[in-house]
């Protein structure tokens, strides 16, 4: 398969289409100033930065149209962009950047001690900085203006080329990178114009950050593509985007917390979101009663599931099955092929089984950067092994359970802790709920649930158990509440269980 030049065909063809709308800059960008502006940073860092093709071009920014000009000027000249987290302290960056070994970074001007600390760790003599530039520092636009704005267009790229390198949140331990190709970004891009209908004339509301697949590729990538308009968001903000969703969206794409924010909003329940022809929500289970407030209002959210691994998209629930079966994250999308297997057998289980979840097809990543041993633990005959649990129903329907090492074992059972998250979320008191084993000498392990009361109203720990045990068998029941302002998230807006395991693992 071979993948053309996106920016160059769209500015050759709708030139005058607004692609590009920077929320925080006000900065509307047409195809024909987004493939310029990219061409003049593609120029920049072959001629004055000598970068080759395979070089890595580290930035650190918000998301921003300027950070897209980024992406697609590394695609044009075969360098690989390394999208890192603003939200990692500068040692667990370091980390990072000494796996990536980029030859240049650009950060923006909101990270300028963190950026210049980081260049200066890496000894990076390339660096550039949005905004005004520096007497050491290449300034963004000023570079941008000295280049000759002639269109440098990328050659047809081939399906195992890559393009960018995400590196995933580090749940299960020290942070890997997962190249992203030109063939990864194609598949996922087809993926989502077939399940979502995506066309030239939506208009994207862009509001997860963009050093997670979830921020490039649901759905700026597949938005660019396609050729409609993304509204970039440079953090989320709720106010703003209950704005958008009434006068100016017409696609959304959220994780759970970010659902959960906007139903906690005082305008939710006059809010008219009739515009939005789409609404969709992955990275983490979302409570049963939380898709059931949005359905009370008339929007259908369709669920679905992905990994970085997988570039992301491999499930994701059409509106009728949304309706009909809240919580599940349908079949897999078109060339997405999914089993679930016996954890011990490796055998495929039939319906209802519950076991790991297997998946392949051409949006999976080739592997780990620079790590050989992690790349074959994670295929398996290959197929990829997500570590998920999951099952199917008779109607070829799947669900995701859980991850496997989120499960822990109370009296030889296993307990899934989104199951009990669950059923704790539907007390009406409760604004947000983790579940985590913790040790136990009678049975093992047992639940420790973590909550976050919504403001203003009250609960005991008696009462969240009294509720758990009156829908869960009692091996699922916590045995231990602690109550804490807000539960940890990471910056993919996922519980972050192992700083919860870590800060509430003890007994009490």
């Amino acid at each position: 398969m071979l993948i053309p030049d996106w920016l160059v065909k769209h500015a050759q063809q709708f030139p005058q289409q607004v692609a590009l709308v920077d929320l925080h800059s006000a900065r509307s960008v047409t195809y024909a100033q987004l493939n310029e502006r990219a061409s003049r940073c593609a120029e920049f860092m072959r001629e004055r930065w000598q970068i080759e093709p395979g070089d890595r071009v580290a930035v650190l920014a918000h998301s921003s149209s300027d950070y897209v000009e980024m992406l697609y000027a590394c695609g044009k000249i075969g360098a690989i962009m390394v999208c890192l987290n603003w939200r990692l302290a500068l040692t667990e960056l370091i980390g990072i950047a000494a796996d990536a070994e980029p030859v240049a970074l650009v950060w923006g001007e909101e990270f300028d001690q963190t950026g210049a600390a980081l260049a200066d760790a890496c000894q990076l003599t390339r660096r550039m900085v949005t905004g005004a530039p520096r007497s050491d520092v290449a300034g963004y636009e000023a570079a941008l203006a000295g280049m000759s704005g002639a269109t440098i267009e990328m050659p047809w790229r081939q399906h195992e080329d890559v393009w960018y390198l995400l590196y995933t949140a580090g749940t299960t331990g020290k942070p890997k990178g997962v190249p992203q190709t030109w063939g990864m970004a194609f598949t996922n891009a087809v993926n989502g114009m077939l399940a979502t209908g995506l066309r030239r004339e939506d208009k994207m509301l862009s509001v997860l950050p963009y050093f997670h697949t979830g921020g490039l590729n649901l759905y700026l990538n597949p938005t660019i593509m396609v050729g409609g308009t993304t509204l970039i968001m440079r953090q989320f903000d709720v106010d703003q985007t209950m704005e958008l969703l009434e006068t100016e969206a017409t696609v959304m794409f959220g994780v759970p917390a970010i659902y959960l924010f906007l139903s906690q909003h005082p305008r939710f329940a006059s809010a008219n979101f009739s515009r939005v022809r789409n609404w969709a929500c992955g990275g983490a289970p979302i409570p049963k009663t939380l898709l059931e407030q949005y359905l009370a209002k008339g929007v259908t959210i369709c669920f679905g599931f992905g990994m970085t691994e997988t570039g992301p998209t491999v499930f994701l629930t059409d509106e009728a099955t949304a309706r009909k079966k809240v919580g599940t994250v349908g079949k897999p999308v078109m060339y997405v092929e999914g089993k679930v297997v016996d954890p011990a057998t490796r055998q495929r289980l039939g319906p209802n089984q519950r076991g790991e979840l297997l998946l392949r097809g051409p949006g999976i990543t080739p592997g780990y950067w620079h790590q050989p041993e992690a790349t074959a633990n994670a295929f398996e005959d290959g197929w990829l092994r997500t570590g998920d649990i999951a099952y199917c129903d008779d109607d070829g329907d799947y669900y995701i359970v859980d991850r496997s090492k989120d499960m822990y074992i109370s009296g030889g059972e296993n307990v899934y802790p989104a199951e009990v998250e669950n059923v704790i979320f539907q007390m009406e008191s409760v604004a947000e709920a983790a579940v985590i084993g913790v040790p136990d000498a009678k049975w093992g392990e047992v639940g420790k649930a973590i909550v976050a009361l919504k403001p203003g109203v009250q609960a005991t720990a008696e009462e969240v158990i009294a509720h758990c045990r009156a829908r869960l068998a009692g091996f699922k029941t916590p045995k231990y509440v602690v109550f804490v302002p807000a539960v940890a998230r990471n910056a993919a807006g996922k519980l972050d269980k192992p700083t919860l395991r870590r800060k509430f693992g003890g007994h009490a």
